[in-house]
C-alpha cells in the first residue's frame, strides 16, 4: 500500500570481473496524526486510539542486482525502517526478497505480493499520507489472501506484450493446513484515448483464525478459519488529462455461511503541484455486520523531493456506534 515516496541513487560495486548494481531509495516524514476515540487510527504508532500525537518515520530501501555469464539477472532487496511506534531508533529489516529473471520470466521469493495482489489494482491515483488514513479505514481491501501463513511467498511472473501472468504460493510451515495458491492476469489497452488496465485473479487458502480481509480484525471482526476461495476483478482508467480512476470487486467464499462481497471505487487528479485522491469501499457480509469507509488525500509538491500531505479517513460498521475517524498532516521527502 504505502508508500509512493521514492527516488533512487545507484552505485556500482566491482570485484574482479563481477559487477553488481546497487541502488538506495527511501522516504522520511514528520507531522501530526489523530482521530476519533474508537478509531484504530495509528494503533500501529503505539497508541490504543487515535489520540493526537507527533509522527515521524524513515525508510531506506536497498537493492542490488547482477548478471550471470548466462545472461540471467539475479537480485535482492530489503527495507530498513524505524520500528512501529513513535519512539526514535529501533530500526529493523522488512520486505526482504530475492529474484531471478531472464527470458523465461521472473521468479521472486520473500515478503512480496502474491499473484492476486500483484495483478489487481486496488487504489488508483493515491499520492499517500503520513498516517495511511486513506488505506486503514474499514472499507479498504488489500492483500487479498496474502499473509494468511508466514508471509513468505514464491511468485512467478511472465509478461508478453500487453498481457501479464503471475502464479504464487505461500506454504504452511506447520504442515497442519493446505498451502495457499494464487493466480492472476492483467491486460493493458487503449480505448478512445483512455488507457485501460484490466485485472483478474483467483486465490485460495486454508485459514487458522488469525487472518481477516483488510483491517477488519482491527475493527472487531472475528478472524476467519477454514477454507477460503476468492475471485477478484479490477479496472483502471487513465484519461490522459491528470484524472485517473479505478474499480474493484472481490468475492470471498469462506467455510460456513458467512461469505462476503467487496467493491471499491478510487480516483485521483493532478494539476500543477497539487494532487487529490479519494476512495470508498464496502464489505457486504451474509451474516456479519457490513462495513464501509472512505479516505481523502491532498498533497502539494514543494520540489526537490519534498511535499506536504493531508489525509482523512472515516469508517462505518453496521449496528456499531463509534467514532472511527483518522486524520494526518505533515511533510514528506523522498530520496
Amino acid at each position: 500500500m504505502k508508500k509512493v515516496l521514492f527516488a533512487t541513487t545507484a552505485l556500482v560495486a566491482t570485484a574482479g570481473i563481477a559487477a553488481a548494481e546497487i541502488t538506495f531509495s527511501g522516504y522520511a516524514e514528520m507531522g501530526v496524526v489523530g482521530g476519533g476515540d474508537d478509531s484504530i487510527g495509528f494503533a500501529q504508532e503505539g497508541a490504543n486510539n487515535a489520540t493526537t500525537q507527533f509522527h515521524n518515520d524513515l525508510m531506506l530501501k536497498f537493492s542490488a542486482s547482477t548478471e550471470t555469464d548466462m545472461g540471467v539477472t539475479v537480485g535482492v532487496s530489503t527495507e530498513i525502517q524505524k520500528a512501529e511506534g513513535e519512539a526514535n531508533g529501533n530500526f529493523g529489516a522488512d520486505n526482504t526478497a530475492m529474484f531471478i529473471s531472464g527470458s523465461f520470466g521472473t521468479l521472486t521469493m520473500g515478503e512480496i505480493d502474491g499473484a492476486a495482489d500483484y495483478r489487481l489494482t486496488e487504489n488508483s491515483g493515491n499520492p499517500g499520507t503520513i498516517g495511511d488514513d486513506e488505506t486503514i479505514h474499514a472499507g479498504f481491501n488489500f492483500g487479498y489472501g496474502d499473509a494468511a501463513y508466514d508471509n513468505q511467498i514464491l511468485r512467478y511472473d511472465y509478461n508478453f506484450g500487453d498481457f501479464g501472468f503471475s502464479v504464487s504460493t505461500e506454504l504452511d510451515d506447520s504442515g497442519a493446513r493446505d498451502d495457499g495458491f494464487a493466480v492472476g492476469v492483467n491486460y493493458n489497452t487503449q480505448m478512445t484515448g483512455v488507457d485501460l488496465g484490466l485485472g483478474l485473479a483467483y486465490q485460495e487458502a486454508e485459514l487458522n483464525g488469525v487472518w481477516a480481509p483488510g483491517y477488519l480484525d482491527d475493527y472487531g471482526y472475528a478472524a476467519a478459519a477454514g477454507d477460503m476461495d476468492l475471485w477478484g476483478l479490477s479496472l483502471t482508467a487513465d484519461f490522459q488529462n491528470g484524472f485517473v480512476g479505478g474499480l474493484t470487486y472481490t468475492s470471498y467464499d469462506f467455510t460456513g455461511n458467512d461469505d462476503a462481497d467487496h467493491w471499491s471505487i478510487s480516483m485521483g487528479y493532478e494539476i500543477n503541484a497539487w494532487s487529490f485522491h479519494a476512495n470508498y469501499g464496502e464489505y457486504d457480509w451474509d451474516v456479519s455486520n457490513d462495513a464501509s469507509g472512505y479516505g481523502l488525500v491532498v498533497a502539494y509538491d514543494l520540489g526537490g523531493g519534498a511535499s506536504v500531505h493531508a489525509g482523512y479517513g472515516d469508517s462505518d460498521i453496521d449496528n456499531t456506534a463509534g467514532d472511527f475517524e483518522t486524520w494526518s498532516l505533515g511533510l514528506a521527502m523522498k530520496f
